[in-house]
C-alpha cells in the first residue's frame, strides 16, 4: 500500500473514485465531444426560436458533484466550465465560476438527499441553476459590470430552468455512461 506524506496511507476521500479501467478514459474523450456538440446543436436550435439554450455543461458539474468527493466535484466543475469559457466567447472564468457555484449548491442538497426520483431531478437542477446565476451576480456586482440585469434574469432564468429540467433526464444517462453510477447521498462526502 502507498504510504502519504506522514507516513499513514491516503484517505479514499482525496482519491477520484477508480471505475470502468482503461475504458473510462476513452468514454470521457467521446463525452466531451458529445457535450460540445450537444451544447452546440441545442444552442443554435434555441437561438432559432428566440429561447435559452439548456446548459449541459452545469448539467455536468452537477453531475459530477453528485460523483465525486466535494473536493474534486468542485475543481472538476470549474474544469468543465473552463472549458466553456474557451470554446465560446465572453469573460473568461465566468462560467468556470458559474458552473462550480452551481455545483456548490449541489453538493450542499446531496449532502441531504438521496437519489429520490423526480423531486432529486428538480432540485439537482434548480440548485444547479440557482448556484450559477448566484455566482453571476456577484461576480457582476464586483466587476462592477451590466453582464446580468433585473431584464436578463427575468427573462432568461426561468426559461434556462425549464429547458435544463426538460434535458435533464436524458443527459444524465449520457453522464451516466461517460463517468459511470452516481453515488449515494452521503458516499463520498467525507
Amino acid at each position: 500500500m502507498r504510504r502519504g506524506m506522514l507516513g499513514r496511507a491516503p484517505s479514499p476521500a482525496y482519491r477520484l473514485p477508480q471505475r470502468g479501467g482503461p475504458g473510462r478514459w476513452l468514454r470521457a474523450v467521446v463525452y466531451a465531444a458529445l457535450l460540445v456538440a450537444a451544447q452546440g446543436l441545442l444552442s443554435r436550435l434555441a437561438d432559432a426560436a428566440g429561447l435559452p439554450a439548456p446548459d449541459l455543461f452545469l448539467l455536468t458539474g452537477a453531475a459530477l458533484a453528485w460523483r465525486l468527493n466535494p473536493a474534486w466535484a468542485l475543481v472538476a466543475a470549474y474544469g468543465v466550465g473552463l472549458g466553456q469559457d474557451l470554446l465560446g466567447g465572453g469573460v473568461l472564468g465566468l462560467h468556470a465560476a458559474g458552473v462550480a457555484g452551481g455545483a456548490l449548491l449541489v453538493l450542499m442538497i446531496r449532502r441531504y438527499f438521496a437519489d429520490s426520483g423526480i423531486f432529486q431531478a428538480v432540485l439537482t437542477v434548480l440548485s444547479a441553476v440557482a448556484g450559477q446565476w448566484l455566482v453571476f451576480g456577484f461576480l457582476t456586482y464586483w466587476l462592477r459590470s451590466d453582464l446580468v440585469t433585473v431584464k436578463l434574469l427575468q427573462a432568461t432564468v426561468p426559461l434556462l430552468f425549464v429547458g435544463t429540467l426538460l434535458v435533464f433526464p436524458l443527459w444524465e444517462r449520457v453522464v451516466g455512461w461517460g463517468f459511470g453510477p452516481r453515488s449515494g447521498a452521503e458516499e463520498n462526502l467525507s
